[in-house]
C-alpha cells in the first residue's frame, strides 16, 4: 500500500510502469512482490509483542498499517495495490486489473468523479484496465427452485402497482414521498463513507457476504420509505429506530419482513429467495392473513404479496420482477423503479398503530357524524405532531383523515406538499469541510439534483414557506445528538437545520444526515 502528495508530472506513474505487462512476468513479479512484504511485516511485527494498527514508524520511509489511508488536504492522491484481488486502488476505491494497468495517458484519463462525488473510473476507459471482482451468483439450493414451482398455481408475477391494487398514476401524497425519499437515498449515496462500502457488495456471493454497515444501510432505508415520514425531534424515534443486527432475514414491521440477499437479477436467485420468504413467513407471521416481504440486494429489490389461508397455507403470492433500487454511481436521475415500489408499497400499508387508541367515549356524539372530508379540511389547518395526534382520537372519521394526512412528509414540523422544480445552490449543497479541501466533492452543475430538492411546505394556517434538503454534513466535534437545528444567517432562510439516519461514527466520520432549510415567503 503507497500514498503520495499530487505530483505535478508522473503522478506516481514510474512505479506502475515497473508492473510487468507480459503474463509470465507479471505473474513472477506478484510471487515476489508478496513474498517481500510476507517477510517485511513478519520482521516488523517480531518487534513487537501485541497486536498493533501500525508496524514501523509513520515518519519513516516504509511502514505497515492496517488502518486504510484516506485521502486530506497534505494527502491528495493515494494509490494502493490489492495483492489478493490483483487490483489497483486509487483513492481507496478499486479501479484498474494489476496485470493489464492502463499506461501514460490513459491512466490519467481512467481517473475521473462520479455523479456524487467520488474517484471513479472514467466511463471511457476501456474495459480490458478495468476491476472486476463481482463474484458470480452461486447455485440456487435444488429444494428452493422446487418448493417455488409447487407454487406455481397461487403465485403470479406482477408490476408493483398492479400487485399493491393501487391507481396507475401516483396521487400528489405518493409523488412528494417518493421526491424526498429518493433524496435521502441519494444523499445516502453522496456520504463518502457509503460509498466506500458499495463496492464491497460487488464481492459478495451469499447474504452472509454483504458488510454489516451495508445490510445496517438497506435495513435503514427500507425503514424510511415504508414508515410515516415525521423528522420532528420529539417523534424522531417513531420513524428511525436502529438496531445492529447481523441477521439477514428480519421483521420490520408485524406485516413486513425483507431478506437481504446478492444476485437477484439472476434469475434462479430471485426464485429461490421468494420460496425462502414464503416458508419463513408460514414460520413466523404474525396473526395477519396479508404479508408483504421485501427481497433487497441494495442494487435491486423484489417485493412479494403472500396471503394465507386459515390453514396457514399460501392462498395467494405475487411477486414483482427483481427492480433496480439504488441508482448506478454515472445515474443522471434519483429516480428507480425500486425506489417507487417502496414508496407504493408504503401507500398500501396501514399505519393506524402509530396513532393513539380512541377512547370509548368520543367528546361528543355530534363529532361522529362529521364526513372525513370535513375533518381533511381541519387537520390541513395543522402541522404539529401531537396536535394531529390528538384531533384522531375524536372519532373515527378524524382518526382516518389524520391518518391520510401523516402519510405526507413532515420536516420540522412543516408539511412537504410538492417539490419544486427549483435548482438549489450548490454552495449551500456542498459539505463545509470539502470548500476548501476536496474540490473534486463540490457538486457537479446540474448533478446535485441526484441528492438535494426543493419542496412547498405548510406549518399551521402557513402555506407560503419552502423547505430545502440535501446530504448532511459531518460534525466539526463529536457530540451524541442524533438532531441540531438553528437560526440560518443565509438570507432567505429562516431557519436551518440536520438529523442523522444512521448515526455518526466518530469525528468526521459521516454516518447517513439529512440537512435542511426553511426559506420563507415563496
Amino acid at each position: 500500500m503507497t500514498s503520495g502528495y499530487r505530483l505535478s508530472q508522473g503522478l506516481g506513474q514510474w512505479s506502475i510502469a515497473e508492473i510487468p505487462k507480459h503474463p509470465r512476468n507479471y505473474a513472477l513479479w506478484l510471487q515476489n512482490m508478496v513474498r517481500k512484504l510476507d517477510q517485511s511485516l513478519k520482521s516488523m511485527m517480531a518487534s513487537y509483542t501485541e497486536r498493533r494498527d501500525i508496524y514501523g514508524d509513520k515518519t519513516s520511509h516504509f511502514y505497515i498499517t492496517r488502518i486504510q489511508p484516506k485521502k486530506s488536504a497534505r494527502i491528495q492522491w493515494i494509490w494502493e495495490i490489492d495483492c489478493d484481488h490483483e487490483i489497483m486502488h486509487v483513492d481507496s476505491r478499486p479501479f484498474f486489473r494489476l496485470c493489464n494497468l492502463p499506461r501514460n495517458g490513459l491512466f490519467l484519463e481512467s481517473i475521473s468523479v462520479d455523479h456524487y462525488g467520488h474517484r471513479a473510473c472514467a466511463k471511457s476507459m476501456p474495459i480490458e484496465h478495468r476491476y472486476n471482482w463481482t463474484a458470480r451468483p452461486p447455485p440456487a439450493c435444488p429444494l428452493l427452485l422446487e418448493r417455488y414451482r409447487n407454487l406455481a398455481s397461487a403465485l403470479k408475477v406482477l408490476p408493483p402497482r398492479s400487485l399493491l391494487g393501487l391507481p396507475a398514476r401516483q396521487g400528489f401524497c405518493e409523488q412528494v414521498r417518493c421526491s424526498l425519499y429518493q433524496t435521502m437515498i441519494g444523499a445516502a449515496l453522496r456520504t463518502p463513507t457509503i460509498a466506500h462500502d458499495m463496492p464491497i457488495l460487488e464481492q459478495a456471493s451469499t447474504p452472509e457476504g454483504i458488510p454489516d454497515s451495508l445490510v445496517e444501510l438497506g435495513r435503514a432505508m427500507l425503514h424510511i420509505g415504508l414508515n410515516p415520514m415525521i423528522f420532528c425531534k420529539f417523534v424522531y424515534h417513531l420513524s428511525h429506530p436502529v438496531t445492529h443486527s447481523q441477521q439477514r432475514f428480519q421483521w420490520l414491521r408485524s406485516d413486513v419482513c425483507v431478506q437481504f440477499s446478492t444476485h437477484l437479477e439472476d434469475c434462479d436467485t430471485l426464485v429461490a429467495c421468494i420460496a425462502s420468504l414464503v416458508a419463513k413467513v408460514q414460520e413466523g407471521a404474525p396473526t395477519r392473513s396479508t404479508t408483504y416481504a421485501i427481497a433487497i440486494s441494495l442494487t435491486h429489490i423484489s417485493i412479494a404479496q403472500i396471503i394465507l389461508d386459515s390453514n396457514n397455507a399460501p392462498q395467494s403470492i405475487s411477486h414483482t420482477p427483481a427492480l433496480v433500487f439504488l441508482p448506478s454511481s454515472f445515474a443522471t436521475s434519483p429516480s428507480t423503479p425500486g425506489i417507487s415500489a417502496v414508496v407504493a408499497l408504503s401507500m398500501a400499508l396501514d399505519n393506524s398503530h402509530l396513532l393513539p387508541s380512541q377512547p370509548k367515549r368520543t367528546l361528543s356524539a355530534k363529532n361522529i357524524y362529521l364526513p372525513v372530508e370535513v375533518w381533511h379540511e381541519i387537520s390541513s389547518y395543522l402541522s404539529s405532531c401531537s396536535d394531529l395526534k390528538t384531533l384522531a382520537i375524536l372519532s373515527p372519521q378524524s382518526r382516518s383523515a389524520v391518518q391520510d394526512l401523516l402519510r405526507y412528509p413532515h420536516i420540522a414540523g412543516h408539511r412537504l406538499l410538492k417539490a419544486l422544480p427549483d435548482v438549489i445552490d450548490s454552495y449551500w449543497v456542498s459539505p463545509r469541510w470539502c470548500r476548501t479541501v476536496h474540490e473534486d466533492y463540490l457538486p457537479q452543475d446540474g448533478l446535485q439534483a441526484l441528492y438535494s430538492q426543493k419542496f412547498l411546505a405548510s406549518k399551521d394556517d402557513d402555506f407560503g414557506v419552502a423547505v430545502q434538503v440535501a446530504p448532511g454534513d459531518p460534525p466539526l466535534k463529536e457530540h451524541t445528538r442524533s438532531w441540531s437545528e438553528r437560526f440560518s444567517n443565509v438570507p432567505g432562510f429562516v431557519k436551518e437545520g440536520q438529523f442523522d439516519l444512521i448515526p455518526v461514527d466518530g469525528i468526521h466520520q459521516s454516518g447517513w444526515a439529512v440537512k435542511y432549510g426553511v426559506l420563507g415567503c415563496v
